[in-house]
Order: C-alpha cells, then sequence, then structure tokens
C-alpha cells in the first residue's frame, strides 16, 4: 500500500495544526509538526520577516524519509506545505477564514506585530495559498474554518479524496 501524504496549507492563523491532529488522529496519520524542524531545515534567518529561510531539497528529503517511516501516511501542516512538488502530495487541503476579523483576532492573540498581521491578512484576501497550490496542480481541497465543520462528513470527504 502506497503511504499518503496529506497537506494542510493556508496563512497564519487559519487552524492548520488544529485540523491536522484532529485529521491525524480519524485516518492514523503520523502529523508532522514541521515547526519543530525549521532551524534544523532552515539556510538561514532572515532578520527583516524574523523566520528562517528553508532549504527546499532537504525539506523535501526530510519529509519522504517521514513519509516511509509511517505505516498509513502523514499530515503535513504549514503554509508552505503547497509548495512541495505536485508528485509528492496526495491531497493539499487549503484552509481559509472568510471572517478576516476573526482571523485578526487570532493573529492578535499570537501577538504578531500589525506589520505581520496586515501582511497575512493580504495573503489571505488576494487567496495566495490556494492559487500557489492550483498553479502547481495539486488536488486541491478547500476548507472555510470561519464556519462550523461538519467532521464526520468532513472526513469522509477526505478520506474518499485520497
Amino acid at each position: 500500500m502506497k503511504r499518503k501524504l496529506l497537506v494542510i496549507t493556508g496563512t497564519p492563523g487559519v487552524g492548520k495544526s488544529t485540523l491536522a491532529k484532529k485529521i491525524a488522529k480519524y485516518l492514523h496519520f503520523n502529523r508532522l509538526d514541521l515547526h519543530r524542524y525549521y532551524k534544523k531545515l532552515a539556510i538561514g534567518y532572515n532578520y527583516k520577516k524574523r523566520c528562517y529561510d528553508l532549504d527546499f531539497k532537504k525539506l523535501i528529503t526530510f519529509i519522504e524519509n517521514k513519509k516511509r517511516k509511517s505505516p498509513q501516511g502523514l499530515i503535513l501542516d504549514s503554509h508552505l506545505a503547497h509548495l512541495l512538488p505536485r508528485k509528492t502530495i496526495d491531497l493539499c487541503l487549503v484552509l481559509v477564514c472568510s471572517n478576516l476579523k476573526e482571523l485578526r483576532t487570532r493573529l492578535q492573540k499570537r501577538k504578531y506585530s500589525q506589520q505581520k498581521i496586515r501582511e497575512n491578512l493580504d495573503a489571505e484576501i488576494f487567496q495566495v495559498c490556494l492559487i500557489e497550490a492550483k498553479e502547481r496542480r495539486h488536488k486541491v481541497m478547500i476548507i472555510d474554518t470561519s464556519v462550523a465543520l461538519p467532521w464526520k462528513q468532513l472526513y469522509r470527504k477526505i478520506s474518499k479524496s485520497l
């Protein structure tokens, strides 16, 4: 059986990690919290943006190794997950938050600077993650996290799509 890779992407604050944990439990997939490995996979630190610049070759090799070690499959949640090559990903969930006030509140709770909040709201307004995922021709499923999610229905839909 081919091990599956389900990626969950979207701008910061849309609920990627929350959803990834729930889906991983339901599907019995391992969840890869990429944030824990950013330093290891980085080519350097971007002081202007206050984040790590990742080495994508290292990242792809790292994910493929983790996928091989996952009996059922692997879930990767990151705002960069959709940038992986098409052949690597079985399904790309793009989370959106259509309620921008709610998204702003979530980002403020994280103590993001006003500049970082503006940057992320702009990315959400212009649907950057969705457009980039479609440009890479991923099999995409869009989920709006600003509305109540029908969990059982969502799990079934994801299972069928994998």
